[in-house]
């Protein structure tokens, strides 16, 4: 069996090589045809960005809220929903130009990257910068909408502020108008106390001191009232401060990757054809030599 079995793979190696120069010109016909169909096509190149969601407000914790997520944004360049805006914008015809975009959302990542593949560079990285813009102008109205909520309540903290300071410059003024009258007693007082001690003079220094007693609690209320409205005006500056942080946060669309093109065209992709095409010449071209070894022995035997 093993003796059949060595026989039949000579034999076939006997055909191989009487069929060897069939095979080469074969084999290096069909490289050769690939490879020119090749280099004369048309290069195609790949026009590719990179994009991420828009913010729309930092909560507690530094945590972003997007204006929409990276999914349903890429979901709605899938659908080709902006297509049409685009070639209308670019005079273009929808026959000639196909927007066959290609989004690919890394893992882990809220990027979206967006890719077609063109002939026309110039025309791809067009075709790219429009479609941000579309994604831009649709987002933009929550972007505004936001940022004017936010104005309003700046605006209102600082009329605030601007009511308090008001209010500040008073309580000041009357407690030092408090704290002078209150000197001006004690001092009444003292100079009583250095006269003598008669009765009229007990009465006057009982009067004085309990003056001075409804003084020292007039004046101690006021400090702490203005204690309490500089407490609640410094919060009032923070929440300022934090809802300027707030605005200034807000984005629309982010373009990581401004529209750019391969360096080297994608398709044809030669050498792959030209591997491809000496391969399947090599084992059309071995086929080919059995199939004439076959003719030959039928022709030998009629």
């Amino acid at each position: 069996m093993e003796k059949e079995n060595s026989i039949e793979l000579i034999d076939l190696l006997r055909v191989l090589w009487k069929w060897k120069s069939l095979i080469a010109i074969v084999t290096l016909a069909c490289a050769i045809a690939v490879g020119i169909i090749s280099f004369s096509m048309q290069k195609i190149y790949e026009v590719s960005m990179i994009i991420e969601p828009g913010v729309f407000e930092i909560g507690t914790g530094g945590k972003f809220t997007y204006l929409d997520s990276s999914t349903n944004i890429k979901s709605k360049i899938d659908s080709q929903a902006y297509n049409t805006r685009i070639l209308k914008e670019l005079h273009l015809d929808p026959v000639e130009m196909k927007l066959m975009f290609r989004t690919i959302q890394p893992e882990n990542s809220n990027t979206i990257k967006i890719s077609f593949e063109i002939k026309d560079i110039k025309s791809g990285i067009q075709a790219l910068s429009t479609l941000y813009r579309e994604l831009v102008r649709e987002y933009q109205h929550y972007v505004d909408s936001r940022k004017l909520d936010l104005e309003h309540k700046i605006a209102m903290n600082r009329r605030t502020l601007d009511h308090g300071a008001i209010e500040k410059k008073h309580l000041e003024e009357e407690i030092k108008k408090v704290k002078a009258n209150t000197d001006e007693i004690i001092k009444e007082r003292r100079a009583l106390i250095n006269q003598g001690k008669n009765n009229e003079d007990r009465l006057s220094l009982l009067i004085y001191t309990n003056i001075v007693q409804q003084n020292m609690a007039y004046y101690n209320r006021l400090i702490k009232q203005l204690g309490m409205f500089m407490a609640n005006s410094e919060k009032i500056k923070s929440e300022i401060e934090t809802l300027s942080i707030k605005r200034e946060s807000i984005e629309n669309i982010k373009l990581i990757q401004a529209p750019q093109s391969s360096f080297y065209p994608v398709k044809p992709k030669k050498v792959l054809n030209i591997a491809l095409a000496f391969v399947i010449g090599g084992i059309v071209s071995v086929i080919l030599a059995f199939f004439l070894e076959y003719l030959q022995k039928m022709r030998s035997v009629t």
